[in-house]
């Protein structure tokens, strides 16, 4: 586990100083400075990119992630492997250009009302859906060379420190909006650029094919792992795109950008996540690889077990500030509140849930992915479509955190059945307990000045939270890393 906790400390080091840049743009200068037409059309074009990459890229990220491991030799450029994502992702880009060519016409003719904005910049998909291509295939291979890290540190603070300045370059009225558009393009492209300079440099960017390693039945198990993984792997963007998509259509690119600002707080307590499962991810399949279910049990309740922990803690700290929050935003973007509390919910499950995902997808029933990922886009869509029309954006928020519940249950249920094996112990009630104490205690708090309000309410909040969880010992891994940070304080 250790190598865990390390990347995972660090990755959460970078995915937090990516919250605070993140904050910072999206509360204060999008709301201040951008409309919501303008929010909604960078969270409809990232939507549009996310999801054609995901199909387009054939499947080969599911390859990587699941068989990179047979191909893993340093001294012989790892078997000739990234010339084959390289093949398969040049491909998919063709099919890409095709099917833009023969759908934009129509897609934007049904946004030219509601969303001309998006209609206007439709083709900056190109190079965004290239570039997201590019990361994609380029990150899960650095991943899985066990460095987690680097690709944390792209999303989260080098991708927004760019997004950043060309923000604040707009509100000194120092270029136009369609400039800024332009930047915030390249900013979400230019991740991309690094880690493919970043793996060049390394020495670890071999291109040379080496087709003879191939077998005959390695090619048919690379095959069949790219079909069902074209839908299944990245089933969470699949469910998180597609819901800006449909409120766009449903509602129109202004409530798009409404959503999508209220998306981004909601999401805060999910990041945490990212780091620990994308080394955690690595580790089980090479855990797989060699049967030792042991091990990955182990990582599955651990996961579970921490992630819960700092979910509530970071739910809770967003919640008792929402009235907060909605007056930092501003009135046009009244309705938030709700939104952000469903999808905050939403992504406490997936952090309760912990590596089932990859628990599931490395194992020998990886296919089953695709079947939990079909019925969950199915019950997204109609959801979505049965509940806007009621609540408007809550209702899109209300349909996401019911069926992501639904779909986490289903895995939860595969893994206890099919591995005997389920993460959940008495230390889990603990945690809520926790959350409980913590939010009573800040909710006795009177109503104060705004940023004394939030410092004096996230404070004691942290301090009952953190109380309990440490006093309680309910997680080993969360109580090392606190005696290890106050021991090194404390050295200093």
């Amino acid at each position: 586990m250790g190598i865990i906790i390390k990347q995972s400390i660090k990755g959460s080091i970078w995915s937090y100083l990516g919250v605070v840049i993140g904050f910072v743009t999206t509360t204060y200068l999008y709301s201040e400075y951008l409309t919501p037409e303008i929010v909604g059309l960078f969270g409809l074009l990232l939507s549009y990119a996310i999801l054609s990459a995901q199909f387009f890229s054939l499947g080969i990220n599911g390859v990587t992630n699941r068989l990179f491991p047979y191909f893993r030799n340093k001294e012989t450029g790892h078997n000739g492997y990234l010339f084959l994502a390289f093949s398969v992702i040049s491909i998919g880009f063709l099919l890409f250009l095709i099917t833009y060519f023969l759908f934009s016409p129509k897609l934007i003719e049904s946004n030219i009302e509601k969303s001309k904005l998006f209609a206007d910049y439709i083709y900056l998909l190109i190079p965004l859906t290239f570039f997201t291509l590019l990361y994609n295939v380029l990150d899960i291979y650095n991943k899985l060379l066990y460095n987690a890290v680097l690709g944390t540190f792209l999303q989260d603070v080098f991708q927004r420190v760019l997004i950043f300045i060309a923000v604040v370059a707009y509100a000194l009225q120092l270029i136009n909006t369609q400039t800024l558009i332009f930047l915030f393009v390249f900013a979400t492209s230019a991740k991309g650029i690094y880690i493919f300079i970043y793996l060049f440099k390394k020495g670890e960017l071999n291109l040379r094919p080496r087709l003879s390693f191939i077998t005959k039945d390695l090619r048919k198990e690379i095959i069949s792992v790219s079909i069902y993984s074209i839908l299944t792997g990245a089933s969470g963007s699949i469910v998180f795109s597609l819901d800006k998509i449909i409120v766009n259509q449903y509602l129109g690119l202004s409530s798009a950008g409404i959503y999508t600002m209220a998306f981004f707080f909601g999401s805060l307590v999910i990041i945490p996540s990212r780091p620990l499962l994308r080394i955690s991810g690595t580790l089980i399949s090479d855990a797989w690889k060699r049967n030792d279910r042991n091990y990955i049990h182990d990582i599955y309740s651990r996961s579970s077990l921490n992630q819960f922990i700092i979910a509530l803690f970071l739910f809770g700290g967003i919640w008792i500030n929402i009235d907060n929050i909605q007056v930092i935003l501003g009135p046009d973007y009244e309705g938030v509140k709700w939104v952000i509390f469903f999808i905050g919910l939403a992504n406490v499950v997936v952090m309760l849930a912990g590596a089932n995902g990859q628990v599931i997808g490395f194992s020998e029933y990886y296919k089953v992915s695709l079947y939990f990922l079909l019925i969950l886009i199915v019950l997204v869509v109609a959801a979505m479509y049965i509940f806007i029309p009621l609540w408007g954006i809550t209702g899109a928020a209300i349909a996401i955190a019911t069926v992501i519940f639904m779909n986490n249950l289903m895995r939860y249920l595969f893994i206890l059945f099919k591995f005997k094996m389920q993460p959940f112990s008495l230390k889990f009630v603990i945690v809520p307990v926790a959350f409980l104490v913590a939010w009573g205690a800040s909710s006795l708090i009177n109503k104060q000045q705004l940023v004394v309000d939030i410092f004096t309410r996230s404070t004691l909040f942290t301090i009952v939270f953190g109380a309990v969880i440490l006093f309680t010992k309910v997680s080993e891994d969360v109580n090392n890393v606190i005696e290890s940070v106050l021991f090194k304080f404390k050295r200093r």
